[in-house]
Parts: structure tokens; C-alpha cells; sequence
């Protein structure tokens, strides 16, 4: 299969989470990240089209605090109850957006 996508993905540290700002709940575990996007896994209910403000703590790495908008563009119900859901990037800081650059560098070795 041919990659598509304009950003590199990488895969956080085991324990990177996305919190929602609005009520501060854990809304998922982070499973990639790139610039653009992110794919979570979690137990909260989430539709496509949803739009959050959330922070997204990066386990380990210097800066790992990042704040941005995003827009759930899918989700993947599992039969376990667990939701799979594909986010874009939609506001971010010109701050968060270098520090989660940094972070993917970091993560990637480069």
C-alpha cells in the first residue's frame, strides 16, 4: 500500500494521552501523531465531526504538553466497546505546532 499521507507519523511513548480542556476527562491513549493528526484509542463516545479542544501529553519528551483544536474525521467502533478514532488538526498554536514538531523529531531518531 502506497502512503498518502504529507506528514510523518510517529508512535508516542506507551501513556501518551489526549485530555479534553472543556472537563479535563481522558478522552484516549495516543497511537500516532503527525502535525496534522493523530489516531486515538479510548472508551469515551465519539462521533465523527465532533470538535474538541484538547491537551495532548506526550510521555517523556521535553515540551510534551501540547494544546490544539482537532476534529474527529472518523471512528471505528470495536465490538469490545473500544473506539478507534482518526483526528485533524484544525488550531494550533505557532508554539504547540514547533514544540510537536520537535517531539516527532525527537520520537523519530532525526
Amino acid at each position: 500500500m502506497v502512503e498518502k499521507r504529507a506528514s510523518l507519523r510517529v508512535n508516542p511513548p506507551e501513556g501518551s494521552l489526549a485530555i479534553n480542556q472543556m472537563n479535563r476527562t481522558k478522552i484516549g491513549r495516543i497511537i500516532d501523531i503527525s502535525t496534522s493528526g493523530f489516531l486515538l484509542a479510548g472508551r469515551e463516545k465519539i462521533n465523527s465531526g465532533m470538535i474538541f479542544q484538547l491537551e495532548l501529553l506526550i510521555v517523556g519528551q521535553k515540551n510534551a504538553q501540547i494544546n490544539l483544536g482537532a476534529e474527529c474525521v472518523w471512528v471505528d467502533l470495536q465490538t469490545s466497546g473500544l473506539s478507534i478514532a482518526g483526528f485533524h488538526v484544525i488550531d494550533i498554536s505557532a508554539q504547540d505546532k514547533h514544540n510537536l514538531e520537535a517531539i516527532i523529531v525527537q520520537l523519530t531518531g532525526r
